[in-house]
């Protein structure tokens, strides 16, 4: 990827009013550029790295605003160039003006862009580049543990640790290609298999957790389903302990679909309340019935809920739009129920709960990040977070796989060889080694302008 050499800046802190604002300008010229429009006792270009400064920001001699400047000269800075941080007061009109002043002499940074070249100069790596994304959107304790993880590297580790392995196995091949007429020890295919089926093995399980990665980053997503009247919207409220819902004794109240957001045990929970599986009266609440089936079918998991009839109808269409091992079975307003007939129910592997009493709704929370949850000692280890990194992951396991039915196909060491090496590169791809400029593009284009 060509480099810019620009000197960038750009407001990094939000717009609008607060305390103070932050601007941020990066390249060879920005501690010249700073000078000429900052005044203070020191000259800011005999100022040493990492120290702040107090002074004014003058525009033809007019005070703009007193302010704070930090100067991080190259290599020691963010981004590995010169860099300085300007604080001042958190007034939009402020923080825009100082911005149209050094827009004179630099470049208004593209998105993401500080942090792209962090990358190119080899201060952060790709996976840590993403995990700065990944911290400026954490919205949970377990997303931020997530992406605190990446940043300090432990999914580079757990790559380079794959890549040492490959390495290993692509050099005894080598041997064996080069200097197969000599009198060296023969490959062992044994060994050979064996070692290449623990490496895939480790690969798969690594492909899995970006499951769950995806779900630590992007909230698991949680539909409520069942018939007209039955209280999906109170059991909506209940989750959420607001009354975002309404809830009427009308049947079909719910339209379109609601969703709500809710942190669980630290993980992200979206919550859709749906427009119920049944015919549409109008056209109106076709449309809504259609977006709910929709979001239905891209649930991790759906609650189907029912207030004593078990409604079967119902119930074999949504195992059409879903897999029943994502299917929570609730049984709502179970205060209405004798123990006897809610023992039936729960035989049927029914949560009974009462949104009147608050009654099973801890079951059904639990029942909710079952066999979602990951233990930091799992974070730690480093795990995927993104489409991009599990497509590479899969990719490598698939030309692993390749190169294991070559050996027992005895098809030549070159073949196996060739795989393996498909394989590095692959892994290499999500470490930033190997990555093609749109891979870097599409990366850093999702971040805000100032970071």
């Amino acid at each position: 990827m060509e480099y810019s050499h620009d000197t960038i800046s750009a407001i990094s802190t939000p717009i609008g009013i607060g305390g103070i604002s932050v601007l941020r300008v990066s390249g060879d010229k920005a501690i010249n550029i700073v000078s000429k429009i900052f005044k203070s006792k020191t000259d800011l270009k005999d100022q040493p790295s990492h120290k702040a400064i107090f002074g004014r920001i003058l525009d033809a001699d007019k005070l703009v605003d007193e302010i704070i400047v930090t100067v991080f000269k190259a290599p020691h800075s963010y981004t590995g160039e010169d860099v300085v941080e300007i604080s001042c007061h958190g007034s939009t009109f402020i923080t825009n003006q100082i911005l149209a002043i050094l827009l004179r002499d630099t470049r208004l940074a593209e998105p993401g862009e500080f942090t792209q070249r962090a990358f190119l100069n080899d201060k952060i790596g790709l996976t840590q580049a993403e995990a700065v994304g990944d911290l400026l959107t954490a919205r949970t304790r377990i997303s931020h543990l997530a992406a605190l993880q990446q940043y300090e590297g432990s999914l580079r580790s757990r790559i380079e640790k794959l890549l040492a392995q490959l390495t290993d196995f692509r050099t005894q091949l080598e041997l064996e290609i080069d200097f197969l007429e000599q009198d060296l020890d023969e490959l062992d295919n044994n060994n050979l298999i064996n070692g290449l089926s623990t490496l895939h093995q480790e690969l798969i399980y690594l492909a899995k957790t970006g499951e769950e990665g995806l779900i630590i980053k992007d909230g698991l997503k949680v539909s409520l389903v069942g018939a007209p009247n039955v209280g999906k919207s109170s059991i909506f409220n209940s989750i959420l302990e607001t009354e975002r819902a309404i809830v009427t004794p009308i049947p079909g109240t719910t339209r379109d679909y609601l969703e709500e957001v809710i942190s669980l045990n630290g993980y992200l929970v979206r919550v859709f309340d749906t427009a119920g599986l049944r015919e549409a009266t109008d056209q109106i609440e076709k449309i809504g019935i259609k977006r709910s089936y929709e979001i239905i079918e891209d649930s991790h998991k759906v609650l189907f809920v029912i207030d004593g009839d078990e409604n079967i109808k119902e119930y074999d269409i949504l195992t059409k739009l879903v897999d029943k091992n994502k299917i929570i079975k609730v049984l709502n307003k179970s205060d209405k129920f004798e123990k006897s007939e809610l023992q039936i129910f729960k035989d049927k592997g029914y949560i009974a709960c009462s949104t009147l009493e608050g009654s099973g709704l801890d079951d059904l929370k639990s029942s909710l990040l079952h066999n979602i949850e990951i233990s930091e000692e799992e974070l730690h280890l480093g795990i995927l977070t993104n489409t991009r990194q599990i497509a590479a992951v899969n990719k490598a396991a698939l030309s692993v796989s390749k190169a294991l039915e070559s050996i027992r196909n005895g098809m030549g060491y070159e073949f196996t060889a060739f795989d393996l090496k498909e394989s590095s590169t692959a892994l290499e791809e999500i470490i930033g080694k190997v990555t093609s400029d749109d891979i870097l593009n599409n990366i850093f284009a999702n971040f805000c302008i100032g970071k």
